[in-house]
């Protein structure tokens, strides 16, 4: 039973969306979000199961303290479909507006998975209205990535990555893709959802100049998506940043979730008020856990989401000077 259900139509995205892949960068990229005028911010709360806790409650905090709505980001790889539900539920639960299930060539063939998964989050009660898919637009040429069984629980959006390259054109990337492959697949399955369309500024093709970028952000424009993000942006050129505040309709943010989030899995109770600590140069783990009495153990499990967000291995090694680490 899902209580207080609301249809497709009544939380259809509107507005501009960035990306967000690690939280350090979370100022800067709101202050893109102001120059272009974003409404929402993508943020990925976890990975293979794990979720950042401390930086993806910090994130949601601060995105709606700037007026925007926080998108949870989940890449998928489908290998174990439970631990990647209860990652989503967890950003659910956290306060995210809405999820979107990052598909790569990872899910390929993995149809029982995707289907698993679709089972357990809606058995918990998570709304598939505010569940969005990311993957490749030219679905024909990916047969294996299971957009169809994506499609029966992710109902809020397709979210296809239009990633920016001198291989393609924008024409094809945009309007034979992903909005050509969107309505072909429409007729044919019958069930997709909204599209919503990403331009990515891949890091592997070379940096547009103003003419090109230019071309690309007006085929989108072509298709007057009522919501569309971008991600890669803090690679781009700070002059070409007024092309995108004129990009997409300039409508506020939907307003925050009027239904309660399902009851939290009992957990170990958290002091009311959370203690932390900035590392310095001369920190060690070991000090830092002797100073505030904690275990090893005990900083992993608040802290090592600073480490996997980076993709850095756990170890002291790699701690950073200035990183906020919790420790009580």
């Amino acid at each position: 039973m899902h209580a207080s259900r609301i249809t497709n139509h009544e939380f259809r995205l509107v507005g501009k969306g960035l990306w967000l892949s690690f939280s350090g960068d979370l100022n800067g990229t709101l202050e893109v979000a102001v120059a272009i005028g974003a409404t929402h911010l993508i943020y990925r709360v976890g990975v293979r199961g794990m979720f950042f806790v401390e930086a993806a409650g910090w994130v949601e905090r601060r995105v709606r303290q700037a007026g925007l709505v926080p998108l949870a980001w989940v890449p998928l790889s489908l290998d174990d479909p439970f631990a990647e539900a209860a990652l989503v539920i967890k950003a659910w639960r956290a306060g995210y507006e809405g999820v979107v299930l990052d598909l790569t060539e990872r899910t390929a063939g993995k149809t029982v998975a995707a289907a698993t998964l679709g089972r357990e989050l809606l058995e918990t009660g998570v709304e598939p209205e505010r569940l969005y898919y990311a993957a490749p637009p030219d679905i024909w040429r990916h047969p294996e990535i299971p957009y169809r069984d994506m499609n029966r629980f992710c109902q809020g959006g397709w979210m296809p990555w239009c990633v920016l390259t001198t291989r393609r054109t924008p024409r094809t990337v945009i309007d034979k893709w992903a909005y050509g492959e969107h309505a072909r697949w429409g007729r044919e399955w019958g069930n997709m959802p909204p599209l919503y369309p990403v331009l990515a500024i891949s890091e592997e093709a070379l940096l547009p100049g103003v003419t090109s970028f230019l071309e690309w952000v007006q085929e989108l424009a072509a298709h007057h998506p009522p919501f569309l993000s971008l991600y890669g942006i803090g690679a781009l050129d700070p002059k070409m940043w007024p092309i995108l505040a004129s990009l997409g309709p300039s409508a506020a943010p939907p307003p925050p979730r009027r239904v309660a989030p399902p009851p939290p899995v009992p957990t170990e109770e958290k002091p009311a008020t959370a203690q932390f600590h900035i590392v310095t140069v001369n920190d060690t783990i070991w000090s830092i856990c002797k100073r505030y009495h904690i275990s090893r153990a005990q900083f992993w499990e608040w802290n090592g989401h600073l480490w996997d967000e980076q993709g850095l291995p756990r170890d002291e090694v790699y701690m950073q000077e200035g990183w906020r680490v919790r420790v009580g």
